[in-house]
């Protein structure tokens, strides 16, 4: 027992015995101390209750206007607790998460596509023109038909891929030119491939197709800053056009906007320096009398246009008709060499300028006194360093009759 206690016993004893000694026996010292100590517990156990209480009233109230509002009650004012003390709370305690150590989601793979892959794919691919046999297909194409299908009219890979960075993604993607045959001519494309997150090859666009006024593609490469080159041509060298005479260019195209489109390069083709368009007539042909000699002459009035915006240098007339006819006077002058032997009624000459017109006035010598039908031909020659072509064969002759 501390002083103090000593103190306040001897003090409470002194009341005590001044009070009730006249009626009571005194009880001691011990009694005292009894009686002191219950009244500390008692002030305890009401001090406990009394923050209980502080606790507990606000939380119901707050449940409860929550129930008849249906909105959260406010924040209450964060209260620190001594390190004795532990506050209730109205919610049950969540542990605080722990990093994952599970593994990361893994990359796309590659876009890198071997020829080899793809060739063993079953492969998706941008619509074909409408034009085209319903054999050429799009849907789980494999590129690699084998040889029991060879010439016919399905997609097949057209040389070996390349491959770039085309979406700028840090990833390569694959590109690839397809092809699909169409009668004697192929029907083209350029088309990237890409994988998905599963590994799955699938079409990332077409790039540009032989569709239009696109006959042929006939390279491609990726360059380093994943732009894809393209070389096209306004003719395809096929079913009787010479490899000579399409006309090529380069163009550029870039992924743009979620699809490819041209950002470098002409956007069309001019007139093609090796193609024109002549036309030829041809008025009948009256033979004169006979001569002493038993032949008749007379005069095949022809007239040869060039209708295209391209310059002939050199132009060939044919003249198709009966046996025994030769060239004889008029204008076989203005010929390259002179008039023409005996054998085919040839005439050469050139240049003649687009748009340009030539007449001529060919004599003729004729021992043979049938009458009959013939045909003026012309066709552009060009030169062996630069040859010409006239696919408009319609207008190329015109028949004529001599009698």
């Amino acid at each position: 027992m501390t002083e103090r206690d000593d103190i306040l016993v001897t003090s409470e004893f002194a009341a005590f015995r001044a009070a009730y000694s006249p009626a009571v026996r005194p009880a001691g010292p011990a009694a005292v101390r009894e009686t002191i100590r219950q009244r500390r517990r008692r002030t305890a156990v009401v001090t406990a209750a009394a923050v209980v209480l502080a606790v507990a009233i606000p939380v119901g109230a707050n449940a409860a206007l929550q129930r008849r509002t249906g909105r959260p009650p406010a924040p209450a004012q964060s209260i620190e607790p001594t390190p004795s003390q532990t506050l209730p709370s109205s919610t049950p305690t969540t542990a605080s998460p722990t990093p994952s150590t599970a593994d990361p989601t893994p990359a796309t793979p590659s876009g890198r596509i071997s020829r080899t892959q793809l060739l063993a794919a079953r492969l998706d691919l941008p619509d074909w023109p409408w034009y085209v046999p319903k054999t050429c297909t799009t849907a789980k194409v494999r590129l690699d038909p084998g040889p029991g299908v060879i010439g016919d009219s399905v997609p097949v890979l057209l040389g070996d891929p390349d491959y770039g960075d085309l979406d700028g993604d840090g990833g390569a993607e694959t590109v690839a030119l397809v092809s699909c045959r169409n009668g004697e001519a192929q029907v083209k494309q350029v088309v990237a491939f890409d994988r998905d997150v599963g590994g799955r090859i699938r079409p990332m666009g077409q790039i540009v197709g032989t569709f239009d006024e696109l006959p042929d593609i006939t390279e491609f490469s990726v360059r380093a800053d994943g732009r894809i080159r393209v070389r096209v041509a306004d003719g395809q060298a096929c079913c009787g056009t010479p490899g000579w005479m399409p006309q090529r260019q380069w163009r550029t195209y870039a992924w743009s906007g979620g699809r490819f489109r041209q950002v470098e390069g002409p956007t069309s083709f001019g007139p093609n320096p090796h193609v024109v368009d002549l036309a030829i007539t041809a008025d009948d042909i009256t033979w004169g009398p006979k001569g002493a000699d038993g032949t008749r002459t007379g005069t095949a009035v022809v007239i040869v246009r060039n209708l295209s915006q391209v310059p002939a240098s050199l132009v060939e007339v044919h003249l198709r008709m009966q046996v025994g006819t030769t060239a004889d006077g008029g204008d076989w002058a203005a010929c390259q060499g002179g008039p023409p032997p005996k054998g085919p009624i040839i005439c050469r000459f050139g240049p003649l300028g687009p748009g340009a017109t030539r007449t001529f006035r060919f004599g003729l010598r004729n021992s043979n006194t049938s009458s009959g039908t013939g045909i003026a031909e012309v066709d552009p020659i060009g030169t062996e360093a630069f040859p010409l072509s006239d696919p408009s064969r319609e207008n190329n002759e015109d028949r004529y009759r001599y009698r």
